[in-house]
């Protein structure tokens, strides 16, 4: 009986492991190409507007880095991102906050995921969040398909 037990958990474990090991995997395979058309921050990095591809340099279960990059190779952002959990989305995008004339990258969500990935609020964003007071409460989240 007290075999059993420990075999139930051991599979359990197992299976835990494996369907954490299939997402990272799935998730490092995956490469977005995005057209964002205003400039945006990306931690402490400002990229102008333009065409991107953007992947998972580690997946890991606690969080990843994230690249950046335009395709002519001129302008790159990577940031650390923590796992996010929603709903499975139909397609890929990035999630921008807006304040005034100014984007921060905010989320990441490949497709068919329903784990995102939020990138933190930089030193910048911070800053901004000060200098606007109680009008940084009222920021829009733009969407931005990827592809």
């Amino acid at each position: 009986m007290k075999n059993n037990i420990y075999l139930h958990f051991a599979t359990a474990l197992l299976i835990a492991a494996v369907g954490i090991t299939a997402n990272a995997q799935s998730r490092n395979q995956q490469q977005l190409h995005v057209n964002v058309p205003f400039g945006f921050n990306v931690g402490s990095k400002a990229l102008p507007a333009g065409e991107y591809n953007v992947n998972i340099v580690n997946p890991s279960a606690s969080g990843s880095i994230l690249r950046i990059a335009s395709l002519d190779g001129r302008f790159t952002a990577m940031t650390q991102t923590t796992d996010i959990i929603g709903w499975s989305t139909n397609g890929a995008k990035l999630t921008f906050r807006h304040y005034d004339a100014r984007y921060f990258l905010a989320e990441v969500w490949m497709e068919s995921e329903s784990t995102g990935l939020a990138a933190p609020r930089s030193s910048s964003e911070k800053t901004l969040q000060r200098q606007l007071g109680n009008a940084a409460t009222k920021y829009d989240v733009v969407a931005v398909n990827a592809r």
